[in-house]
């Protein structure tokens, strides 16, 4: 677990997230309200909470980023979502021309 006072499922899902863009997001005091992570290549990150959306970084998403979380993730089904084990969340992808996870 990433900090004690997270829920183990959403610290399972911080975890996929580069390191940087996680710092960031372990320092909002919303984190346990927390929706979903927007990691699209080339736009900046962005956290989606209950009641607002923030930015997570300065620099905008690169394919190392992407890669990191793919690594962490696994194989995503033909639906372009992939589940994190022994938890509800899904991970959804979006995909270029060629196929590629964007």
């Amino acid at each position: 677990m990433i900090v004690d006072n997270i829920d183990a499922d959403l610290s399972a899902l911080i975890e996929v997230i580069p390191k940087p863009i996680q710092d960031k997001l372990l320092l909002n005091k919303e984190v346990n309200d927390l929706l979903e992570v927007v990691l699209d290549l080339g736009r900046l990150p962005e956290a989606r909470f209950l009641n607002k959306t923030e930015l997570l970084d300065v620099k905008e998403v690169n394919s190392k980023d992407i890669d990191f979380a793919l690594s962490k993730i696994g194989i995503f089904g033909a639906d372009n979502r992939a589940g994190l084990e022994r938890t509800l969340h899904r991970i959804s992808a979006i995909r270029n021309r060629s196929g590629k996870i964007v």
